[in-house]
């Protein structure tokens, strides 16, 4: 009698599993055609914010965006501020990000996700940035026989489609690399250890203003393994705009909306 009843409750709680995760992926399927639309209050940021509660779930169909060259130009925007804003009234959120592009789009999200600096941020395609993409990728365009140095000749409509097209497979093979073991923790901690100025002002806004969750994060977690980086990076970093943040995390303390409420006893 009890290995029968062993047996349906292993049943049964397969069978839940299993139906919360295709519940899972339905929703995350439903949340992306809406981020896909145009009217950014009324469905890209909502579904934006939804989504990055996904975590590390969203983020294969979001390199898989990196490489969709749709235009969908915002609308309901009111006093948003960004690369694509084609009337500005004197202030307003300001989005580094030319999300008319869904694949800029997608890095939006990544990049406020991973706390990583792919190159999506204050898109501006240059020779420069052209050739160093180019040259990071040197054995796969000599692999597939398409190595092009010749950026002077090409439109700039071919050069921001290579340009994009070489973030993308920047951030595949980082996700190769990285997705096995990465978590948003860690994403906090080795960005904040990455001297990148980008990617530690992420983190200190996710930290103060963050609206999604991070799994696993309590108070004890962020007082015994992240602050410490923290207090590290006062030390070391003295750009004046980190040193600001740092202190008003200080004083502050972690938001409580971004917790793992689960984890709290």
């Amino acid at each position: 009698m009890k290995i029968k009843r062993y047996f349906t409750f292993v049943f049964t709680s397969i069978f839940l599993s299993v139906n919360a995760q295709k519940s899972n992926s339905v929703k995350i399927d439903s949340l992306f055609v809406e981020f896909k639309k145009s009217s950014f209050y009324g469905n890209i940021y909502p579904a934006k914010k939804e989504l990055e509660n996904y975590q590390k779930a969203i983020i294969p169909e979001l390199i898989l965006l990196l490489k969709d060259t749709a235009f969908s130009k915002l609308t309901g925007t009111t006093d948003l501020i960004y690369p694509g804003t084609t009337k500005f009234y004197g202030h307003g959120q300001y989005l580094p990000y030319n999300i008319d592009w869904i694949a800029i789009r997608s890095g939006w999200l990544l990049e406020n996700l991973t706390f990583q600096d792919f190159g999506y941020k204050n898109l501006d395609v240059t020779d420069e940035k052209l050739m160093k993409l180019s040259k990071e990728n040197y054995n796969n365009y000599i692999k597939n026989g398409n190595y092009e140095l010749d950026w002077k000749n090409k439109t700039i409509e071919e050069r921001t489609a290579q340009y994009r097209k070489n973030l993308s497979l920047n951030v595949k093979k980082w996700w190769k690399e990285n997705g096995k073991k990465w978590n948003r923790i860690s994403a906090i901690k080795e960005a904040l250890e990455s001297n990148n100025e980008n990617r530690v002002s992420d983190v200190f806004q996710y930290l103060r203003y963050g609206e999604s969750k991070c799994d696993n994060l309590t108070v004890e977690i962020y007082k015994n393994e992240i602050k410490p980086i923290i207090l590290a990076l006062k030390t070391a970093n003295k750009l004046p705009e980190i040193q600001e943040q740092i202190e008003l995390i200080l004083v502050e303390s972690v938001n409580s909306k971004i917790l793992d409420l689960s984890k709290v006893q």
